[in-house]
């Protein structure tokens, strides 16, 4: 990304700016369970009725995975072998 002027993010920018978005959407609902889509890029929110609501990030999925562990969240792969997202719950 680059910003007015044409300079362009650092990676670790990016990361930073990226790893705030995923925490400012968990803290709307940090008690609902997210699922982590590596193949989109996306973390998704759990609501009732079965939908979800979901966030595009620009990050890689071990970033994704780490930051939600130091929320307080406990991820591993569903059940259902079918399934490749992972699946976190508060702890």
């Amino acid at each position: 990304m680059s910003d007015k002027e044409g300079h362009s993010d650092t990676p670790n920018e990016v990361s930073t700016r990226e790893l705030a978005r995923l925490n400012q959407f968990v803290e709307k609902a940090p008690q609902n369970n997210y699922n982590i889509d590596q193949y989109k890029n996306q973390l998704c929110r759990q609501i009732p009725g079965k939908q979800e609501e979901c966030l595009k990030l620009n990050l890689e999925f071990v970033q994704m995975f780490g930051e939600m562990q130091k929320l307080g969240f406990f991820c591993a792969l569903p059940m259902d072998p079918k399934k490749t997202h992972m699946e976190c719950q508060r702890v």
